[in-house]
């Protein structure tokens, strides 16, 4: 997993490479990977070919005819990884948005709904916002953390439950996303694993 440097992807059909808000984020976030997709089907592509990299996604929500819509983006991304943070732009009034495709994101834990008006300044600490929660989610750092494993290892036998069955690593975290009862205990005591090691440790951080 790339822990040391995020791409920005914009998936919008009516954006340029010259457009102000590419520039400005080119501009502000230099470290980054400021990627233009204008096609859903080109976004979700390069999206699943790259999911080992820390990736936030800014969302077009009306994507053009003949494409599949920001909903459908959205959903097909979730089906795969909570890792990555969607910003959903929209021009539209969200009192003009499905009911239902608005609880799907929230359901699905879209990062935050935007204007399309949204300026750069107010766009730049929601974007570092999401840059943080990357790295600080259980299931985003347990992703992280698996990718470094090998194919083999991923679906291999890891960990045999209370109740006596066998989970892989990937399993465990498909469990954790989907808050079964056995990922909700998973999730506790990582974090529990976490605060102890913390506390058998350093007293002072460095940095």
């Amino acid at each position: 997993m790339n822990t040391s440097k995020v791409q920005i992807v914009i998936i919008d059909d009516n954006r340029k490479d010259t457009d102000p808000l590419i520039v400005s984020l080119k501009m502000h976030f230099k470290d980054a990977d400021i990627i233009l997709k204008k096609k859903s089907s080109d976004g979700l592509d390069y999206i699943l070919e790259n999911l080992n990299k820390k990736t936030i996604v800014l969302l077009d929500y009306d994507l053009g005819k003949g494409e599949l819509n920001g909903t459908e983006l959205f959903r097909k991304i979730r089906e795969k990884t909570s890792l990555i943070y969607v910003i959903i732009i929209t021009a539209n009034n969200i009192n003009n948005i499905p009911y239902d495709e608005l609880i799907e994101y929230i359901n699905n834990n879209a990062f935050a709904f935007v204007y399309r008006t949204i300026s750069i300044a107010e766009l730049k600490p929601i974007i570092e916002k999401a840059i943080h929660s990357l790295d600080a989610k259980v299931d985003s750092a347990l992703e992280q953390w698996i990718y470094l494993h090998t194919d083999s290892e991923k679906v291999a036998p890891y960990l045999h439950s209370r109740e006596g069955k066998t989970y892989t690593l990937n399993q465990i975290l498909e469990e954790i996303r989907l808050q079964t009862n056995f990922g909700k205990e998973m999730e506790k005591d990582i974090l529990l694993l976490a605060i102890d090691m913390l506390s058998r440790g350093k007293k002072k951080i460095d940095g």
